[in-house]
């Protein structure tokens, strides 16, 4: 079977040159993603304020150990905002949900990781991710009062990226000849800690870790994907993995799949889902490389339906089994990692 290869570029400084989105798998993050300078983007000409409303963008944060997962996401999608933090308590199956939906304008998507604060807040609900790629550093700051019946919530995390070990997955993908998207992910080991009122909850470094993910995109209006994420220590060593299937023109040559291990980034070919139905997906790949199983450990839905405004999603945490064969001769079974996945429609 032929073997799958895709090459990695070296980063420009500028996403758009000259009008045009550059398009392909980065060495590390773009500095200047002006996406409201490239050219038609939707086939016709259009002012940079109409551009900035199509562009969806986001950070989110997948964090975890032995007993817990969490989600933070700042979501931005320009008709509305949601913002999230989740802590599942995978010993007591206990799952706890704080989320706002709000307008737009209240929340805040840095520009780039380089050095950029993303955040919410409002009097009771802050969510900071303080970024900082110049000095391998993410921090972030979460405070939640009186929300419904739930514990109040604080929080701090920190990543410190290891130099020698830095290898992230930067993609531009094609949806049009000038429209797509741009993400930056990586994984490293983190520390912190969460208080549930008075109960703590320690992340140490040598067992707990953060997936970060970094997001803009001129996706089409009826935006609609399929994706999960886990990680794993195995014998003291972090492993961890992206499987996206979106809406790209060419998946074989870009898409967002790949599989970390301690650090050191493997590219992945394209996978398709399927589901038995909703609690087991399968994804999959024509290359052999991807054979992985997901069921759901607790359900992470929105649903709303504005008219033109529409969101039907599925987040759900959950467990993987099977393997992935992230190169000719090295393959990890992935029984022991612990995740979420997406199944996700936005019309907006």
């Amino acid at each position: 079977m032929k073997e799958y290869s895709r090459e990695i570029f070296s980063a420009p400084f500028d996403l758009v040159t000259q009008g045009q989105i550059q398009f392909g798998c980065f060495d590390d993050s773009i500095k200047n993603l002006n996406f409201l300078d490239a050219k038609r983007p939707f086939g016709f000409p259009t002012p940079k304020f109409f551009k900035y409303m199509r562009l969806k963008e986001w950070q989110a944060l997948q964090l975890g150990n032995d007993n817990y997962f969490i989600l933070i996401a700042l979501y931005n999608a320009k008709a509305l905002s949601v913002n999230q933090f989740i802590i599942y308590d995978k010993t007591k199956k206990k799952l706890y949900k704080y989320e706002k939906q709000t307008p737009f304008w209240r929340t805040k998507i840095a520009r780039n990781m380089q050095k950029g604060l993303s955040r919410y807040e409002d009097k009771n609900f802050r969510i900071e991710i303080l970024s900082n790629l110049k000095d391998k550093t993410i921090k972030v700051k979460v405070n939640i009062r009186e929300y419904k019946s739930l514990p109040n919530v604080s929080a701090e995390f920190k990543v410190n990226y290891k130099k020698e070990n830095y290898s992230p997955l930067v993609v531009s993908i094609p949806f049009g000849k000038n429209r797509g998207m741009y993400s930056y992910k990586n994984i490293e080991q983190m520390e912190g800690a969460v208080y549930l009122n008075d109960f703590e909850i320690k992340f140490n470094h040598e067992n707990s870790f953060c997936i970060i993910d970094d997001h803009k995109g001129y996706y089409p209006f009826n935006m609609k994907y399929d994706w999960v994420t886990g990680a794993a220590f195995i014998n003291n060593k972090l492993y961890g993995f992206n499987l996206t299937d979106n809406q790209s023109i060419n998946p074989e040559q870009f898409n967002e799949n790949a599989f970390w291990n301690a650090g050191k980034l493997y590219l992945l070919p394209p996978v398709k889902f399927e589901r038995e139905d909703e609690n087991n997906w399968h994804r999959s790949d024509k290359y052999g490389m991807i054979d992985l199983y997901f069921s759901q450990a607790v359900e992470n839905n929105i649903k709303f339906n504005y008219g033109l405004i529409k969101a039907d999603y599925s987040g759900p945490f959950g467990a993987f089994k099977g393997f992935i064969k992230y190169a000719p001769d090295k393959k990890i079974e992935t029984d022991n990692f612990f995740g979420m996945g997406e199944k996700k429609f936005i019309r907006s």
